[in-house]
């Protein structure tokens, strides 16, 4: 990798590597775990998908 690809992708990610979680309280009060997934799946879904991984119990 180049020096000036390699520096963008420390920062970045590569192309179509990586997730990024998150966790999320909804109105309701519920709390789920959610994440990015930045791999291509296919043509039509370049950009990545989101996914909700759990729920958890919300702390009261």
């Amino acid at each position: 990798m180049r020096p000036a690809h390699a520096m963008t992708a420390s920062t970045r990610g590569s192309l179509n590597v990586g997730r990024y979680y998150f966790r999320v309280r909804v109105e309701t009060g519920q709390v789920f775990d959610i994440y990015y997934d930045r791999a291509m799946k296919s043509l039509d879904k370049r950009k990545g998908e989101w996914f909700v991984y759990r729920e958890l119990e919300a702390s009261k």
